[in-house]
């Protein structure tokens, strides 16, 4: 979360409802934003077009009729408080929610009742609906609860409407803070809206490739993938954008005939192309691989215009790092210290080498498969009769409960520290705790720091989301009863995408299915087994010392049963010594 330049915003005063659209919207498509501030990977026409491909799956015996039954619990609760939905479902909430939800009627009626929902919610429909009620809200100065619910809708609806984040990161960025357009009100939220009615764009795409693509030139030319030395069709844009000079080992691959939104998304489809036809080479000749260069030269043949675009940042890689000195200690740590037992250790270092192969891979399928095997492969055996998924779920699920507040507080104070260091050390100094996180929950929940608090929501200033998320984390640690209903929420939204993402691997391995919100589905898993591998390590590294990994999974869910209990036993409040373990977990 960054503070920028409100140089070109001539009434802040009055048009606060569309500066916190405008932070809001640059925090949801950064690519470094912790999971929990990005985008949803669903929203209800989403949802709907999954319960219906389930429920056909279901019909042909591909998949347990099971499998439906959680889509639809997620469906039914986006349905009840979507404001979208409420504007564009004309049927009955209460009978819908009647007819998919019971358990006794047919996969049949239920996907009668589901397609006429889809309908109604369809994706163009919904898209519609949701830009009307993002305008009104934000025109009409509504509450931030209200604009925080659609501007996350409206992201997530124009990602999968086709448009890649990176185009609309670029068009926040210079709509907002760096065109040369004033904001002079909040009507202005009509012209960014505007932008997003565009029909798609042609594109060619245009590679320096390696020379085996000469061999395969004739099979390239069924999918509209032309192999040449000079690419004479588009030699202008080829010296105006600085893109000749290839090597005497590399040729031009002009990939044609894409239709897309933005540049970004034609350059995904124009890979996916080149893609299949490098894999299927690899079929009968194993030696050498058609490579091609990350940048590539895009040309918008609707517009005449060509660019240079970059190579955009791998999934794998949008998460939060640590530093090369950090990263250095904790490796010396891990060799030093680690006592994990040699079958525990041969596990646990396959699951590295599977997470390894999906930091090196830039398909996302391989990363997919690659980092869920990892995860797969540390559940430890159980006694109970349930099914693979059931039994990872609730293996990892108190990994990923026990740190999720912590992981929220803490990132609060590196968005503080980013903001302003000076106002940060103002308000933690001088107050007992150790950690800064446990000092600045103390300033948001305290009452002997209230003069602090309120010196820092005034500091605050013109930086509308980030006084917004203090007091939001200010709420959400005052008592135990609330960090309970915080953990419970997210418990159940994560076990909804661990199911969707045992899906949509499945659909990967069984039906070479790929959709469109992977993207998501992926930074999500890596953050999973990231949360689960680093505690095992900590655990094996010195902080408890356990011997194998199936230790390490009970002593977390011990953990997490008494860290439930503290919450409990704290439900009205944390005193000024409680809160300090809240977050010593």
């Amino acid at each position: 979360m960054r503070f920028r330049t409100l140089r070109k915003w001539d009434d802040l005063e009055g048009t606060e409802a569309l500066l916190f659209c405008a932070q809001m919207l640059e925090e949801l498509l950064f690519d470094y934003t912790l999971d929990t501030y990005k985008p949803s990977a669903m929203n209800a026409s989403l949802l709907c077009s999954e319960a219906l491909m389930c429920a056909a799956d279901i019909e042909k015996g591909l998949i347990d009729k099971n499998n439906l039954k959680y889509i639809i619990e997620e469906l039914s609760q986006v349905i009840r408080r979507d404001p979208v939905v409420k504007r564009l479902l004309s049927l009955d909430v209460d009978s819908v929610l009647r007819s998919i939800e019971g358990g006794h009627e047919r996969i049949a009626d239920k996907k009668v009742v589901l397609e006429l929902v889809a309908y109604e919610l369809s994706l163009k429909r919904y898209k519609e609906m949701n830009e009307s009620l993002l305008s009104e809200v934000v025109k009409a100065n509504g509450r931030k609860s209200d604009i925080r619910v659609v501007v996350r809708s409206y992201v997530t609806t124009l990602i999968n409407f086709g448009y890649e984040s990176k185009y609309l990161y670029k068009k926040c960025l210079d709509f907002f803070y760096y065109g040369s357009e004033r904001i002079k009100g909040n009507h202005n939220i009509d012209d960014f809206i505007d932008i997003f009615k565009k029909e798609p764009d042609e594109y060619v795409a245009i590679y320096k490739a390696s020379g085996i693509f000469s061999v395969i030139s004739d099979s390239c030319e069924n999918i509209d993938i032309n192999v040449s030395k000079g690419a004479d069709d588009y030699s202008g844009f080829i010296s105006s954008s600085g893109f000749s000079n290839i090597t005497s080992d590399q040729v031009y691959v002009v990939v044609k005939g894409i239709s897309a939104l933005d540049m970004y998304a034609a350059k995904a489809m124009a890979e996916d192309r080149m893609e299949v036809m490098s894999t299927l080479m690899k079929l009968f000749h194993h030696k050498e691989r058609p490579d091609w260069e990350g940048r590539c030269l895009m040309v918008n043949e609707s517009k005449g215009t060509g660019v240079i675009v970059d190579i955009p940042v791998n999934t794998m890689h949008r998460c939060i790092d640590l530093k090369p000195e950090k990263a250095s200690l904790k490796l010396n740590q891990l060799i030093n210290g680690f006592s994990l037992h040699q079958g525990s250790f041969t596990k646990f270092a396959r699951s590295a080498e599977l997470h390894s192969l999906a930091l090196d891979s830039d398909s996302r399928e391989n990363q997919m498969i690659n980092l869920w095997i990892a995860l797969e492969s540390l559940i430890p055996s159980s006694a109970k009769e349930l099914s693979k998924i059931q039994k990872l779920i609730d293996a990892i699920m108190p990994f990923i409960n026990i740190v999720y507040v912590q992981r929220l507080v803490e990132r609060f104070v590196a968005d503080l520290f980013n903001w302003s260091p000076a106002a940060l050390n103002r308000a933690v100094k001088g107050i007992p705790g150790g950690k800064i996180y446990v000092k600045i929950a103390k300033v948001l929940t305290q009452e002997e720091f209230k003069g602090r608090r309120e010196k820092l929501f005034q500091d605050f200033g013109d930086f509308v989301l980030l006084r917004n998320r203090a007091f939001q984390i200010g709420e959400m640690i005052s008592k135990g009863s609330k960090v309970s209903e915080t953990i419970k929420i997210h418990d159940q939204r994560v076990r909804w995408q661990i199911r969707r993402i045992y899906r949509s691997r499945n659909m990967i391995v069984h039906s070479g299915v790929t959709l469109s919100f992977t993207d998501i589905l992926i930074e999500n898993l890596h953050d999973y087994l990231d949360i689960v591998m680093s505690k095992l390590v900590a655990l094996a590294s010195g902080e408890v010392n356990i011997n194998t990994i199936d230790q390490g999974f009970k002593y977390v869910a011990i953990n997490y049963e008494s860290y439930l209990k503290f919450l409990d036993k704290n439900k009205d409040g944390f005193s000024n010594e409680s809160i300090e373990k809240l977050f010593l977990r």
